[in-house]
């Protein structure tokens, strides 16, 4: 017997069947009950013989609904007459106590097929209502949990916002002072210029990083304001590169962009801090005197653009290739490099939030590549001037 045809006779999914087959499985009860009662006829006495019509019809009740039911204490009351009752193999009724028989097997069997049809409704109906239950506490635990989470995350990003806020102003102070000190002070030695260079240059370092957990703060409070226009990327990215200046000195950066890369929806201080942050990560993460690659292309069966920077650095821990934009996440735990691991993060929510996405691989030949995608969507068409003909 194969699967289809055990499903069919499933007793759980009997009363969701057709009301024809439920007929005819009420009827194919009765014919069992048949089968096996006439071989006890002879051993048992009626009474015994119309228990087992009447448990056939507690079954028909039970499992296939109130009219099978009725159905079935019909034909069991003429089954038991026709085969059971003086004269054999007929319906006619021979003595008045057997008339008797018949009729108090049939209210017995209709009254056990009212009770048991109503006491199914009310275990489904029960059922039913504790289902409901279950699904409405799953359904409010989960509205906690999540307002619980969001309260976290509007606690954290509340925190974060307010410390960026509060050491920013000092840090800014800092910074300017150790940069007018070592302008200014010419006559100091070497290794006091040093030192107001290194203050100068850590000051820098932390307020990077302080605004970059602004940045994060305001990424998931949605309190940043979008401007998107059409533009060219490859002005954001020269803006970038010189805006990095002091960190690539001592890299190469290689930007080819086709001449007819068409102009992308962003917006660009946005976009700018995409590659800032990309170019300070790849630039930490690679050796002196290494070159750094921005290729952008056009992928037309995705109707997106790709944008991919390189390195030629250690690359990515293999097995964190996914976890590398989470927030804090620095990839290799035990990297002296500074950094605080938001970066990456910043660079997905920002991208995610232009509709596209984000993802990082190493290359077999060594280092590793940052892509993200941006939608093409439909640039506005730019009309050239018509020639004027040589009239003034």
């Amino acid at each position: 017997m194969n699967l289809h045809l055990l499903s069919w006779f499933s007793l759980d999914s009997l009363v969701t069947r057709p009301r024809w087959q439920r007929y005819l499985l009420a009827l194919l009860a009765v014919g069992c009950t048949i089968v096996i009662a006439i071989p006890l006829s002879n051993y048992l006495d009626l009474t015994n013989i119309v228990m087992l019509f009447l448990l056939s019809v507690v079954f028909v009740s039970v499992k296939l609904g109130r009219r099978p039911a009725i159905l079935a204490a019909f034909t069991s009351v003429l089954a038991f007459n026709f085969f059971f009752v003086p004269p054999y193999w007929s319906l006619e009724i021979a003595h008045i106590q057997y008339l008797i028989t018949l009729v108090a097997m049939l209210v017995v069997a209709l009254t056990i097929t009212h009770f048991m049809s109503d006491f199914r409704e009310q275990a489904n109906t029960a059922l039913t209502r504790e289902q409901q239950t279950l699904e409405l506490y799953r359904l409010e635990k989960l509205a906690q949990e999540n307002q619980m989470q969001m309260a976290t995350e509007r606690l954290r990003s509340s925190i974060l916002s307010a410390l960026s806020h509060d050491i920013r102003t000092p840090l800014t102070s800092l910074y300017g002072l150790a940069e007018s000190l070592q302008l200014t002070t010419n006559n100091l030695d070497a290794n006091t210029q040093a030192t107001l260079i290194a203050l100068r240059d850590q000051a820098s370092h932390i307020n990077n990083m302080v605004n970059n957990l602004l940045e994060m703060a305001r990424l998931q409070a949605g309190g940043l304001q979008f401007r998107k226009e059409w533009q060219p990327i490859d002005e954001v990215i020269g803006t970038s590169i010189k805006l990095l200046k002091p960190a690539l000195t001592q890299h190469t950066v290689k930007v080819d962009i086709p001449e007819d890369f068409p102009l992308l929806e962003f917006d660009a201080l946005l976009m700018e801090r995409v590659f800032c942050n990309l170019l300070e990560n790849a630039a930490k993460y690679s050796p002196p005197r290494s070159t750094l690659s921005i290729h952008a292309k056009l992928l037309s069966d995705r109707d997106q653009a790709e944008v991919s920077l390189c390195n030629e650095g250690e690359g990515f821990p293999a097995d964190k290739l996914e976890q590398v934009f989470e927030l804090f996440e620095r990839g290799r735990h035990e990297s002296t490099i500074p950094g605080v691991g938001l970066g990456l993060s910043i660079c997905r929510a920002i991208i995610e939030a232009h509709g596209g996405s984000i993802k990082v691989a190493n290359q077999a030949t060594g280092g590793s590549c940052t892509y993200f995608y941006l939608p093409l969507g439909h640039p506005p068409t730019m009309f050239s001037e018509a020639p004027s003909n040589g009239v003034a």
